[in-house]
């Protein structure tokens, strides 16, 4: 039969059972504290997967450059590089057959497209009599008197110019449908290797990056909005200034013609200049200038260059300026194309207003006079 425990042993065990509870308790709650303040676990992200078995994007896009279509190709897909060398070859070539301009020129302006531009200004003198004999009423004093007028071989009957226009048109949807694919092709084969090059590429859709000009937040970005306000003041001082001194006459277009005119500079090259260009130049030839070089400053400089020398004699400075601040804006936005997007576009935009009207205002049979100021930028690009 167990014995019965005194109860001042029973009071020893109570206390010593309790001991341990509290002691457990603090314990926990001291660990529940500690993990509760301490820094939080640092869970490094996994490699990104690299694609062995992708070509490399440097070769896929240079080679894409060269050869429409090469970049699909490298990477195993020869039906869409097929498909997409048909639709550039066939667009650019067929419009250069149309128009008459030699040698090749990546502006893609026929000689025929119309703008306005000075004639050759003739001066006659003229003997005005400014005194008269009383008497005989023969004039006796003389002045010379110099009027000036333009030289056209034009007259008011409308001719048709759609073919020059359309041509315009064709070149513009091959060459800057050849520059989105470029892009997509380069910026596909890269990410697959692992990422950006260290200036950082877009990840936008090519749909979301024709849509860039007309969001809020791109049009708000100071970076954008302050110099288009003074590409929008200048060309409206120099439309004004060219219809105050006057125009030349040129050849009056017939109405579907210059409907044409009107499309083609108010729709289709800002659309053509916008994202396209910005995609090829600042999205691919920057990125390669970067990777080459590692100097922000330098890929800026040589994708300025490019770009100004893919245009005519007449548009390389002002194509190479807004080149340098468009590649300043990928570059200062890592890589994002969005605000150089916005501000080629409108840039576009508003010059492309101004050359309708120009040559809308030029045509024979309106109150024209001559300027000294040749404006003959159909394609001059921001």
């Amino acid at each position: 039969m167990p014995l019965d425990t005194p109860p001042t042993a029973q009071r020893k065990i109570r206390s010593r059972i309790f001991s341990l509870l509290l002691h457990g308790i603090a314990g926990a709650l001291l660990v529940a504290c500690t993990n509760a303040f301490a820094d939080p676990e640092v869970v490094e992200p996994p490699p990104p997967s690299i694609d062995h078995t992708t070509p490399n994007p440097h070769v896929a896009g240079w080679f894409n450059t060269f050869v429409p279509g090469g970049g699909r190709l490298l990477r195993g897909e020869p039906w869409l590089g097929l498909g997409e060398a048909t639709i550039e070859i066939g667009t650019f070539g067929y419009g250069y057959h149309l128009s008459k301009r030699s040698p090749l020129s990546l502006d893609g302006v026929p000689e025929d497209y119309p703008a306005a531009s000075p004639g050759t200004i003739i001066r006659t003198k003229h003997l005005v009599c400014v005194e008269r004999d009383p008497r005989t009423k023969k004039c006796i004093k003389f002045v010379t008197s110099t009027s000036a007028s333009a030289s056209t071989n034009y007259d008011t009957t409308p001719v048709d110019l759609t073919r020059p226009i359309g041509a315009a048109f064709l070149q513009e949807i091959g060459l800057k449908y050849h520059m989105v694919n470029v892009f997509e092709t380069y910026r596909s084969t890269l990410l697959a290797r692992g990422g950006d090059l260290g200036q950082g590429i877009e990840t936008k859709s090519t749909g979301d990056l024709f849509l860039e000009p007309f969001r809020g937040d791109q049009l708000s970005n100071p970076w954008v909005y302050v110099p288009l306000i003074l590409v929008a003041g200048y060309t409206a001082y120099d439309y004004h200034s060219q219809i105050k001194d006057g125009l030349t006459p040129t050849q009056r277009l017939t109405s579907a013609s210059n409907r044409f005119v009107a499309f083609n500079q108010t729709i289709l090259y800002p659309i053509g200049s916008g994202a396209p260009e910005e995609m090829f130049y600042r999205g691919f030839v920057q990125n390669e200038a970067y990777y080459l070089t590692r100097s922000p400053w330098a890929s800026v400089l040589i994708s300025s260059l490019a770009f100004a020398f893919s245009h005519s004699g007449d548009g390389r400075l002002p194509a190479g300026i807004s080149g340098l601040y468009t590649g300043f804006l990928a570059s200062h936005h890592d890589g994002k194309l969005g605000p150089g997007i916005t501000l080629h576009f409108w840039s576009v935009f508003f010059l492309g207003v101004e050359s309708y009207l120009l040559v809308k205002n030029s045509q024979a049979g309106g109150n024209s006079r001559p300027f000294g100021i040749q404006f003959s930028a159909p394609f001059q690009l921001l």
